[in-house]
C-alpha cells in the first residue's frame, strides 16, 4: 500500500468526502460551523493538503450524511 497522501485511494476518499458534503447541501462554511472548525480546515482536508485522522473524520461523517 502506498504511504503517500497522493495515492489513488486517498484521492477517491477525498472525492467521496466532498460529494457527501455537497449531497447534504452544505457549503464548506456550513460544515465547518457544524464541526466547530474553520472553512480553511474543511477546504484543506477536501483538497488533500491536510490528512485527517479518525477522530477528525467522525464529525465530517456525522454532519455530511456520509454513510
Amino acid at each position: 500500500m502506498e504511504k503517500s497522501i497522493h495515492s489513488t485511494q486517498h484521492a477517491a476518499f477525498l472525492k467521496v468526502l466532498r460529494q457527501a458534503r455537497r449531497r447534504a447541501g452544505l457549503t464548506q462554511i456550513q460544515l465547518a460551523k457544524k464541526i466547530d472548525e474553520t472553512q480553511t480546515f474543511v477546504s484543506k482536508c477536501e483538497r488533500g493538503e491536510m490528512r485527517i485522522d479518525v477522530v477528525e473524520l467522525r464529525p465530517f461523517v456525522r454532519h455530511s450524511g456520509c454513510r
